[in-house]
């Protein structure tokens, strides 16, 4: 099969801008913080329980911020909620790195309300980045501006993770430590935040109004909210985002205690990882288009559970290697499909609110198995949690098997109509 790689000859100056917000924001969360994290928190004396707290923290934060942050998207307009958003993110970054001299007493809760804070700040840009560019891209560039934003997504993550694995030696050095002090993860974290603040540049660049809520009501007066579809939709994200969650609430922690590589190897693999990732979201838009958005869900969510497979039962570097590469690379194959399969099911007044269900599902599950996954790897080990993760999957894809069946069940019924090309799925929605 022919591939076609996505062109952006036909974005618009503001879908251009929320595509660079998230470069640079995924170098510095997903790339330097998200690796660093972890690494650090461990490095206070805190064990795997703790771990998996700090995380659920984060992963529950952004599932009660999901529908507020959408609504402050429509309230306010995605320009002043994404700014206020990066500025939290960046005062976030900054607190993080300050647990080993604030006062004894709250080193043990620091790390979490630090947490608390970032994720508040990292919802409000990351639900309205997906609306915004359907507000600023035409119907038939979205599934390539989609992937475009993912595969920018990947580099950033890819250049922020290599960097990131590199700063703890780096600041070991200068400031005369071992690696197994928490400074030198501290002051990388800290240059994951100073470089977000140029993060906040294009988003005061966005030029994109805010739709009334008048005008968006007399758009969509007709069309009511697709409640069936989105709930079944919601157990498929659950599990699927489950399962890739386990990866990425425990795997460095896993490769750093278990494996015993360095923060550089792990960064490496890492970014192997990201660099894989960015080729399969930029050819999702023709997979899709030819096999459907359900089918690339379920074949996706699939794949991830089988790569978790191997790097459960066997504790080597290599299937730590191939486990991450197939988690990140499909999971950028499913995040875009997923954007397309829901954008296209729901009408343009509730796609704000669409969204946020779909973050706040996200978190929740993210949430759910890092808490559980801490007290899992305190009783069974860290590949105990990854063999949940891969049944997740499995479980999320057999979901999505059911609707697909459903739409196309639903479309055989559908008596042909002129111009009512969205009947099938309007009628297993419940619509």
């Amino acid at each position: 099969m022919r591939v076609r790689l996505p062109s952006g000859a036909r974005f618009t100056r503001d879908a251009w801008l929320l595509i660079a917000v998230s470069g640079v924001l995924s170098v510095t969360f997903y790339g330097i913080h998200n690796l660093l994290r972890v690494l650090y928190v461990l490095r206070l004396g805190h064990g795997p329980e703790y771990v998996g707290v700090f995380s659920a923290s984060g992963a529950l934060t952004y599932m009660a911020m999901g529908l507020p942050s959408g609504a402050l998207g429509q309230r306010f307009g995605a320009r002043k909620t994404m700014l206020v958003g990066g500025v939290i993110v960046v005062l976030g970054m900054l607190a993080l790195p300050a647990a080993e001299y604030v006062p004894l007493t709250l080193r043990l809760t620091w790390p979490i309300a630090t947490q608390v804070v970032l994720i508040c700040g990292w919802s409000m840009v990351n639900v309205n980045i997906v609306p915004g560019l359907v507000a600023a891209t035409a119907p038939e560039s979205r599934g390539d501006v989609y992937a475009m934003n993912g595969a920018v997504r990947g580099l950033g993550t890819l250049a922020g993770t290599l960097v990131g694995g590199l700063l703890p030696g780096l600041f070991a050095g200068i400031l005369g430590q071992t690696l197994g002090d928490p400074s030198p993860y501290g002051y990388g974290l800290w240059v994951a935040a100073v470089l977000s603040i140029a993060g906040i540049v294009p988003v005061a660049l966005l030029r994109t109004a805010r739709q009334s809520t008048t005008e968006s009501s007399e758009a969509g007066a007709a069309d009511p909210f697709p409640v069936a579809l989105m709930a079944i939709l919601a157990g498929h994200i659950f599990l699927v985002h489950g399962g890739w969650a386990t990866l990425q609430a425990f795997g460095n922690a896993y490769m750093d205690t278990d494996l015993r590589l360095p923060a550089s190897a792990i960064g490496l693999i890492t970014g192997a990882a990201q660099l894989v990732s960015i080729g399969a979201a930029l050819v999702t838009p023709r997979l899709a288009r030819r096999t459907g958005e359900g089918w690339a869900l379920l074949l996706s969510g699939l794949g991830m559970g089988l790569s978790l497979v191997p790097l459960a039962l066997i504790p080597h570097w290599s299937t730590a290697t191939f486990g991450r590469v197939g988690n990140l690379a499909l999971e950028a194959m499913w995040l875009p499909a997923l954007q397309v399969y829901q954008m296209e099911r729901v009408g343009e007044r509730w796609r704000s609110m669409a969204y946020g269900i779909v973050n706040t599902v996200m978190g929740l599950s993210f949430g759910t198995v890092s808490l559980a996954g801490g007290y899992i790897v305190a009783a069974g080990g860290y590949r105990a949690v990854f063999l949940v993760g891969a049944g997740l999957c499995v479980a999320a894809s057999v979901v999505m098997g059911g609707m697909v069946r459903g739409e196309r069940r639903a479309e055989k019924r559908a008596a042909p109509a002129p111009g009512e090309t969205t009947a099938g799925w309007r009628r297993f929605a419940g619509d």
